[in-house]
């Protein structure tokens, strides 16, 4: 049997944590489950330890260091080639482990690779909100060269959705560097993209997790949405960088206003209404440096935030990726 590691950091997550562990503890996979505590002041520790399992390491970070440094001391640590890293939050479906493996076997080019997943609340309760994936999904391949991961990502954003869906090579972690430690809200997005210009991007097709979608989640609202839009502007160059033999500047700019841009556009109104001018002040400066910040607050204004007109991932990804042939004669 082939072996991975899954690493799994947590910082006060009692509330979930037990059931997490026992849905990867039921995998049929050869696996270490490595929990990784970031100081947690919680039962999280009891729970970790209580398991009984030889399949499970506990340790606790010598300090606070957040989801992305912790992820990266699991990484430093993990002794197998396939690292699956996981959420005290979330659930493994049966085989889920097993589908990530086979899949590793039949594309051992695949640096990164991510599944489907069904979407669950607080209560553990499916809700079907992963059907706002499906246009993203059905244009997905199982294997996306650079170019290819380059225009799913600016269509549809972050294509895993969360980390819990993804595995990665350790080899492939460890050549790009790893995952960016000085911010806080786009590392993960940040990673995807720096290792898709490297390694193919692999896709599970299959739902193997339950994602859970609660008010206590990394980036909720608030200061933390004006921290994603400064994150995220490092993103946007690169991306307008790699897709700039196919995707004129006027195209890359005029799909960014009426998806990416107006969505900061509509976080800066929110901070208004609640009076945190603060923020929106913050915010606005660094939707001026994406470039047409006036453009983007008066698409966001007519369009009713896009309620009554932008254009769509789908129809932009369909329009623009027959100019990838180019790029595999």
């Amino acid at each position: 049997m082939r072996r991975m590691t899954v690493i799994l950091p947590v910082y006060n997550g009692a509330n979930y944590l037990a059931s997490s562990v026992k849905s990867v503890l039921a995998q049929e996979e050869d696996f270490e489950l490595h929990i990784l505590d970031d100081g947690s002041t919680d039962d999280s520790p009891h729970i970790a330890q209580a398991t009984g399992d030889s399949r499970v390491r506990y340790s606790r970070n010598a300090g606070r260091f957040g989801l992305f440094k912790t992820l990266n001391r699991g990484f430093t640590e993990a002794r197998t080639s396939l690292v699956r890293i996981w959420a005290h939050d979330d659930l493994m479906l049966p085989r889920s482990l097993s589908g990530f493996a086979d899949f590793a076997d039949e594309h051992p080019e695949a640096g990164m690779v991510y599944c489907d997943f069904f979407s669950v609340d607080s209560a553990g309760n499916r809700t079907g909100h992963e059907r706002l994936f499906d246009p993203q999904r059905l244009r997905t391949p199982a294997i996306a060269g650079p170019e290819l991961s380059a225009l799913l990502f600016f269509c549809f954003g972050c294509l895993p959705g969360n980390v819990s869906t993804v595995m990665l090579r350790r080899d492939a972690w460890e050549k790009v560097g790893g995952f960016l430690e000085g911010i806080q809200q786009a590392p993960d997005y940040e990673m995807w993209i720096r290792l898709s210009q490297s390694f193919p991007v692999g896709f599970i097709r299959h739902k193997l997790i339950e994602l859970r979608d609660h008010p206590l989640q990394l980036g909720k609202a608030g200061q933390k949405q004006m921290t994603t839009t400064e994150e995220e502007l490092p993103i946007f160059h690169e991306l307008q960088r790699r897709l700039e033999p196919f995707v004129s500047k006027p195209e890359f700019l005029r799909y960014w206003r009426h998806h990416r841009g107006r969505q900061h556009v509509h976080w800066i109104v929110r901070s208004v209404l609640r009076g945190d001018t603060k923020n929106a002040a913050r915010g606005w400066r660094t939707v001026r440096s994406y470039g047409q910040a006036y453009s983007q607050l008066l698409f966001w204004l007519i369009s009713g935030n896009g309620r009554f007109w932008t254009q769509s991932g789908a129809g932009f990804f369909d329009s623009k990726a027959p100019a990838l042939d180019r790029f595999h004669p």
